[in-house]
């Protein structure tokens, strides 16, 4: 069967005829226009106006053959094209000249030619700008700057510490072999033999370290080595002890002053979010977008401007997707112009291609990969073989048709107001406890309730944020994919943990600690794997899942696991595969090897210096210029984990302030070079992950400080030597000779200066004979004491306050959110932030609706899931120069009995107000399914939509401006048709 109806051959939104001459961007067709503009880009974006990379490539590397191999091919890929467009509809750009008095540069729509625009500088940029990416992006760049800060100043309070620490009063041998952090750490280098008669070889006998500490004597005595450091620390730890409260106060006042920010800036800058609610709960079939505005008209001052009726056609979708991202792939490897409409066409060139390729001579890799890599890529549907690819598209067309057949439910319902004041009533009568609206308790609430049942109505993410595919997605199956998900997740925690072990303990911390690096770079992709699993309505639900694994990963992998795998005794000495030592890798590797990886960018500069210029046929060079997704969870998870470090080992560690100021510094810079240079467009996510992260994240970093600070201090001097309370009554000081060591070493003569006898002892909190929290003096056992009388004091203050600080953060993190939860079960919790901005929804044009569209890397455009002829463009939030809306619009891709119209828009409709105001604009006569005009909605024999609805009721003044707009353009030649005919 062919690739396309033949009811509709040129309906296919991802290609075009064989009629008109085409090139190819970012994996779709670009035809000659938008060549055309790329290429004059091209040629007059000044040096300036094009990134190091283009100037690079298009300056010098290009001339070359064995980078440009491609270069002399007629009709072959031109880079300076692909740079063009990827510079122009995939990097950010703002508009030229636009900087306003608040220094915000307005970022333009993707696509935008008609006003000049010049793309963001990653270092000129100014941080007022952030919030054009949306309140997340803002608050993340403050909160690092805010961070690092702090860090800072705790550095500055920690440096008598430090200095402490590399003093003699601490530890009298401490210069020779350590790095400059470590000697301001609590390293021991200072110990003493002491006699144990009761101690037993078994008990030192665990790993390398500890058998060194260990000997008995040419007289039997039994000798063992402990550590001499670190007599007076009630200073250092009441220095640290303050530091907490320093922090708590940092916290709390960061945590105040983005709210704060994110409240005026969700004020300056209005967004759909501002007008607008979400039905989650809507009655299957209540599909009317009239009977929705008619529902909410009573709360509206003005009136009700757009209504979006989205339904459970996720499957059909997401078959539309794969079906559409095949035939791409299948069109690029073909020879440019190969009719995609014209199955046997298609595979007289498939068998063609395929008859060269087997002509070819093979060698050894080409039989490998074909053996061993490429079988395993092909079942992800990766580097398919062209006539798979058409068997691909062939059935997938077959199983669209019969999805095409079902009937669909609707899933969410949202609604825009003209005006702030219209959401905020509604979400005021319609917020009611969640009891009465899964009881559909109708009685007690009658204004609530539409088509006999009562609604959950929400206040909606942005446009942007909303997650099309996954609204339909029940609650049970959302929280049992989530805990697979997060279990999952921890055995890859355990696995990874086990392989830093094995290469800190084969090869030091050389090894163990870049590892831990690569580990925390690798695993966000192996997380992002598992979460395509997860269904989430909203990018910000999604981002604080993603957030949620990979912190517990990172967390563990980066700080936790170096205390678990070393042992107890090889805390505060410096051996290579010790606690400090391995910390200090860690750091240095975060603070240059993790934002190397992200600068290097190494998959994207493979794609663009190695796959681009050797591309065999034009669009497959710009195909490997796709973006990379920004994934705020992900950057959020390295930002706690800093934190989380710092905290962790703040005790033994006060460097590690420092250390994470630096950090903190080098990932801001990074961070918006990627967002400016490397990462594609993003969704404006809200405050919502913001908002997760200091109050769980960082707050429970926070309570990590003073919980293993009252642990760290409760341990010292971590050796497992005690004095008893009494002694035999010897005199053990003296030099004892022939001293053999547990690792069979012999030393001549050992001198002992302690006059009394010790015992051995547990000073591990996992060892404890009694429960172990709140770590303080009473971890003791009885007669035996390894604490001085200024450390039972500082443990005693130290493990008490932890005990207040857990309480304490239970109560306000977790209490009152279960608080808030269960009186939401119950009652009306809505409470609008914010003032009024007094400011219409229709007449600010940087305001877009709630159109039903997916956004891929795979893209240059979003692909739209609707029916938009009905709705001021500018609402959409995007335009292509050149290709009409349709283009990218899944309802044309596979034709289907009662379409609206089968004929296409070929070019940019933009000059008109909406798409059906378009010259020679038709539907079919027989069009069935839901007829979306501005004053009435026709319902044919088959009522249920298959493809979401969505409806614009333009106020008064617009209508009447669309209308002129109609008038000025109706005396327009038809001989410049903007359709392409079936």
């Amino acid at each position: 069967m062919p690739l396309v109806s033949e009811k509709s051959a040129s309906v296919q939104g991802g290609g075009l005829s064989s009629r008109s001459t085409s090139k190819y961007a970012g994996g779709f067709q670009m035809n000659d226009a938008t060549a055309d503009l790329m290429e004059n880009f091209a040629d007059k974006d000044g040096i300036s106006d094009k990134t190091w990379s283009r100037r690079l490539v298009e300056g010098y590397l290009s001339t070359f053959k064995w980078y440009f191999p491609m270069r002399d091919k007629e009709n072959g890929p031109k880079l300076s094209i692909a740079y063009a467009f990827y510079e122009h509809v995939t990097l950010p750009r703002y508009f030229s000249g636009t900087e306003e008095a608040d220094h915000v540069q307005r970022k333009a729509e993707r696509g935008e030619t008609e006003e000049g625009t010049r793309l963001f500088s990653p270092w000129t940029t100014k941080s007022s700008s952030f919030i054009e990416w949306g309140i997340g992006i803002d608050s993340y760049f403050s909160s690092l700057k805010m961070a690092s800060f702090m860090l800072f100043v705790a550095g500055l309070l920690n440096w008598y510490v430090m200095r402490y620490y590399a003093s003699s009063d601490y530890s009298e041998d401490k210069d020779g072999g350590l790095s400059v952090f470590l000697k301001g750490s609590a390293i021991c280098s200072t110990f003493e033999w002491a006699v144990c008669p009761n101690c037993t070889s078994s008990e030192f006998d665990t790993n390398d370290d500890t058998k060194v500490k260990y000997g008995v004597a040419a007289d039997g005595a039994i000798l063992v080595l402990r550590n001499a450091c670190g007599d007076d620390l009630l200073g250092v730890g009441l220095v640290n002890y303050c530091t907490f409260f320093l922090l708590a106060i940092c916290l709390m006042l960061m945590s105040a002053y983005l709210t704060a920010r994110e409240i005026r800036s969700d004020e300056d800058k209005l967004t759909a979010t501002d007008y607008s609610v979400v039905v989650r709960n809507p009655p299957p079939d209540a599909y009317n977008p009239d009977a929705w505005r008619d529902f909410f008209e009573k709360f509206a001052t003005k009136q009700v401007t757009c209504v979006t009726v989205a339904v459970n056609n996720e499957k059909m979708l997401r078959k539309l997707i794969n079906r559409r991202n095949h035939r791409n792939n299948l069109r690029l490897v073909l020879p440019p112009g190969t009719d995609m409409d014209d199955e046997d066409l298609v595979q007289n060139k498939i068998a063609e291609l395929e008859r060269e390729k087997d002509s070819e001579p093979k060698g050894c890799l080409f039989h490998l990969c074909n053996t061993c890599i490429f079988p395993l890529l092909n079942t992800f549907d990766m580097f398919l073989p062209p006539h798979t690819l058409f068997e691909k598209v062939v059935s997938l067309t077959e199983e669209v048709k019969e999805l095409q057949k079902q009937e669909y439910q609707v899933t969410s319902v949202f609604v825009t107001f003209e005006t702030e004041d219209g959401q905020r009533a509604a979400l005021s009568a319609l917020s009611v406890g969640e009891v009465d609206i899964m009881a559909n308790n109708m009685s007690s609430y009658p204004g609530t309730v539409f088509q006999e049942r009562v609604l959950r109505v929400q206040e909606p993410t942005e446009p942007s944020a909303v997650r099309w595919l996954d609204l339909s997605e029940s609650f049970t199956s959302r929280i049992l994919y989530r805990v697979l998900s997060l279990f999952i997740t921890l055995c890859v925690v355990t696995v990874t943990g086990i392989c830093v072990g094995a290469a800190r303990n084969a090869v030091g911390t050389g090894l163990s600690g870049p590892l831990v690096s690569v580990f925390n770079s690798i695993i966000p992709y192996v997380v992002k794997i598992l979460m395509m699993f997860e269904s989430h309505y909203t990018e910000g639900s999604y981002q604080t899942s993603l957030y949620l694994k990979i912190t517990l990963f990172r967390w563990i992998n980066t700080a936790v696991l170096v205390k678990l795998i070393t042992p107890f005794t090889g805390t505060i000495t410096d051996g290579g595969t010790d606690v400090l030592p391995s910390i200090v890798a860690i750091f240095y590797s975060e603070l240059f090897i993790t934002p190397a990886l992200k600068m290097f960018d190494i998959s994207g500069n493979i794609k663009k210096h190695i796959l681009a210029p050797r591309a065999a046929n034009p669009g497959t060079d710009e195909q490997q210029f796709y973006w990379n997704v920004l994934d705020l969870g992900e950057r959020y998870t390295d930002f706690s984990k800093v934190l989380f470090l710092c905290f962790f080992y703040s005790a033994l560690f006060p460097a590690g302030f420092f250390f994470g100021c630096a950090i903190l510094l080098v990932q801001q810079i990074t961070d918006k070079y990627c967002l400016m240079r490397i990462w594609g467009p993003t969704a404006a996510i809200g405050s919502q992950l913001a908002v997760f992260s200091r109050r769980y994240f960082f707050n429970g970093a926070l309570l990590a400080y003073i919980l293993v600070g009252a642990f760290t201090w409760a341990q010292f001097p971590y050796d497992n030597i005690c004095d008893p309370d009494t002694n035999d009554g010897n005199d053990y000081s003296g030099t004892y000779t022939n001293v053999t060591l547990l690792s069979q070493t012999v030393l001549d003569s050992v001198s002992v200066t302690q006059s009394t006898d010790v015992q051995f002892c547990e000073q591990s909190w996992r060892e404890s004979n009694v429960f172990a929290f709140p770590p303080t003096s009473r971890l003791q056992d009885g007669s035996l004491s390894w604490m001085s009388s200024e450390q039972e004091k500082l443990s005693n203050i130290y493990g008490w306050t932890a005990v207040a600080v857990l309480v304490l953060f239970f109560v306000i993190f977790f209490g009152s959110a279960s608080m808030n939860l269960f009186l939401s079960m119950f009652r009306n919790t809505y409470t609008a932030q914010g003032q009024n901005q007094l400011v219409d929804y229709s007449s600010n044009p940087e305001i877009f609706a709630y159109v039903p569209q997916i956004t891929l890397p795979s893209f240059a455009f979003p692909l739209l899931a609707c029916d938009v002829d009905d709705i001021y463009q500018n609402l959409i939030g995007w335009t292509d120069e050149d290709n009409s809306y349709d283009y990218y619009n899944l309802m044309f891709d596979v034709p289907y009995d009662g379409m609206k119209r089968t004929r296409i828009m070929k070019k940019n409709t933009r000059g008109k107000g909406q798409i059906r105001d378009s010259v020679n604009y038709k539907e079919n006569s027989n069009s069935g399914g839901v007829k979306v005009g501005f004053n009435s909605v026709e319902v044919s024999d088959n009522p249920r939509p298959i493809f979401s609805v969505i409806k614009h009721y333009p106020p008064p003044w617009l209508q009447k401006l669309l209308d002129d707009e109609n008038v000025d353009h109706a005396d327009k030649s038809k001989s410049d048709e903007s359709f392409e005919e079936d």
